[in-house]
């Protein structure tokens, strides 16, 4: 207790050094003691920061930013707090305030050293790239099936021979723009089909491949995967990750995938058990093409992207107690740019840029 209460000592007079110095106290302003204190510390201040090329309001330390020994960051919350005008809010300071230490120490070096971060960025950059590069492309791609002319009686060589009436040139035109609408429809359905499927098989790869990378990232040993490693995990709370209310759609991503990959009857039947609404109502045969029977739709792949991304956040929190929001801010990156964006605020108030120097 006494090396901590020495420890904060030492804190509160480089403080008190730091902003007197930087003028955000004026050295008149000063109690008698606060400048006794000031006077007792500022040579020995003035000799450990005497190669800092600039001043104090651009140090780490005015902000309650410490670089410690071991590599990692140190952080004095009430300080930060104060100097860059309260960015925590009150359950991050209830979380920092947590503790024994002089520093509150973050627990992770980057955002991305959580594994909830990883699956989360994974799957919101899949979604970003369906609403904004595949989805258009798959409306456009629809769009530019163009509806073939439209046929009239005079067009009807009988006709024109004088071999059939107008009755029956009418009879004929109808016929074949009924068909001709119905072979546009048909290349646009298996266009739209197909194109979906894609997507489907490209998002579920995607997820597939990066739950593979952190797991085996979990479970150093791992030689090969299925999904059940997943479920079965065994954590320490004792929960199942298929009584997560999220499990439904991470279920409900495989299943469709599967069937969509084999064409068969056996995975059209599993399917069909959980999830029977995103299957048309007709009677499959083995072998026949999985995704005619599928309603691959927008709403479908946003429903099922977004609640596989609630799984991972649930399958973290059970499995290695990682909280999603506590993730968002509790490692040292995060604590390091809020101090580094201040002073480049001071340094380059405009926002220049390298290139805007050029000229």
């Amino acid at each position: 207790m006494k090396r901590d209460r020495k420890a904060r000592k030492e804190l509160l007079d480089l403080y008190l050094y730091l902003d007197v110095t930087s003028g955000y106290i004026v050295e008149g302003e000063l109690t008698e003691e606060q400048l006794v204190r000031y006077l007792n510390c500022k040579d020995r201040f003035d000799k450990k920061f005497v190669n800092r090329y600039y001043g104090p309001t651009e140090w780490d330390e005015f902000y309650g930013l410490f670089k410690l020994d071991d590599g990692r960051v140190g952080i004095d919350p009430k300080r930060m707090n104060t100097k860059l005008y309260h960015p925590f809010t009150k359950k991050q300071l209830e979380i920092m305030n947590r503790r024994n230490t002089t520093y509150f120490h973050p627990k992770k070096k980057k955002e991305d050293d959580y594994f909830v971060n990883c699956f989360v960025h994974e799957i919101d950059e899949i979604i970003y790239a369906f609403k904004n590069t595949y989805k258009p492309i798959i409306d456009k791609s629809i769009e530019n099936i163009k509806n073939m002319d439209k046929l009239c009686p005079g067009d009807y060589d009988n006709l024109q021979m004088g071999i059939s009436g107008p009755g029956a040139a009418q009879a004929w035109a109808n016929w074949h723009n009924m068909i001709n609408a119905e072979k546009v429809a048909y290349k646009k359905y298996e266009l739209y089909t197909s194109l979906y499927a894609q997507f489907f098989h490209y998002m579920t790869s995607r997820i597939d491949a990066k739950t593979v990378e952190l797991y085996s990232r979990i479970h150093k040993n791992m030689k090969d995967w299925n999904r059940g490693k997943l479920y079965d995990n065994i954590n320490i709370n004792g929960e199942s990750p298929r009584d997560l209310e999220s499990y439904k759609y991470h279920d409900e991503l495989y299943l469709i995938w599967n069937f969509s990959k084999h064409n068969n009857l056996s995975t059209y039947e599993k399917l069909k058990k959980k999830f029977p609404e995103v299957l048309i109502e007709d009677d499959y045969i083995s072998g026949d093409l999985a995704i005619h029977y599928l309603k691959l739709n927008e709403k479908l792949v946003l429903d099922i992207l977004n609640g596989t991304k609630q799984f991972f956040i649930d399958w973290c929190r059970i499995n290695l107690n990682e909280d999603y929001n506590e993730a968002q801010w509790n490692y040292e990156k995060y604590f390091t740019e809020l101090v580094y964006d201040e002073i480049e605020n001071i340094r380059n108030p405009l926002g220049l840029q390298w290139w805007d120097e050029l000229d």
